[in-house]
């Protein structure tokens, strides 16, 4: 979805836009159910084409394989592909069009296209959209735990953002919407985060 097929409507929803794979990540952890908050707030969801890529594709060999962890988030982007918007990147695009030709050249391993740096290229590309729809007074919440990605993002715009790392939301689940299960999953999260972070993304 780019800025110009955005309605009235999608501009006068709130927003929690989702930059970067960690809290997809961590909050499949907890379980398919977890991925389900981000809609209770009733507000739009916004994930970039890059990280959904980057969460449900195939891994390549020596990288993290938790293929069932994988299988859980791609099912979760498949049942509610009417509820999630996926904004399209310049990034996006062109990693797509680099896996098409790699994929008619004959999927040559050591051919195949680099992901090194497109995801952070990526955030900043959706940020210029958000920008471009949200209208004066309008907010987003940004769910984000890389502390790089917090700081690029707090950098390079100006519109209003309120950033908020998964533990918080968690959290926030848990006081402000009352959902039972989070209340047991705020002290579990931190833990969570840290075996992520050592089996990698």
């Amino acid at each position: 979805m780019s800025a110009e097929e955005l309605t009235v409507e999608h501009e006068r929803r709130s927003r929690i836009l989702i930059p970067a794979t960690g809290p997809i990540s961590l909050l499949a952890m907890i379980g398919s159910d977890a991925l389900d908050w981000l809609f209770v707030p009733n507000a739009d969801v916004w994930i970039p084409d890059m990280v959904k890529t980057e969460a449900t594709r195939p891994p390549n060999p020596g990288d993290d394989q938790r293929l069932e962890h994988r299988a859980t988030i791609t099912d979760w982007f498949k049942r509610n592909e009417n509820r999630i918007h996926i904004v399209e990147t310049h990034e996006g695009i062109e990693y797509a069009k680099a896996m098409e030709a790699w994929t008619l050249a004959g999927s040559k391993p050591e051919l195949k296209p680099s992901w090194k740096g497109r995801g952070e290229k990526s955030v900043l590309q959706v940020l210029d959209v958000v920008e471009s729809v949200l209208a004066d007074g309008e907010a987003a919440v940004v769910l984000v735990d890389d502390n790089k990605a917090r700081i690029a993002i707090q950098l390079e715009n100006e519109f209003d953002i309120d950033l908020m790392g998964t533990e918080s939301f968690v959290t926030w689940m848990h006081e402000k919407f009352n959902v039972t299960n989070a209340e047991n999953d705020v002290g579990g999260d931190q833990d969570r985060r840290g075996r992520q972070r050592s089996r990698g993304s």
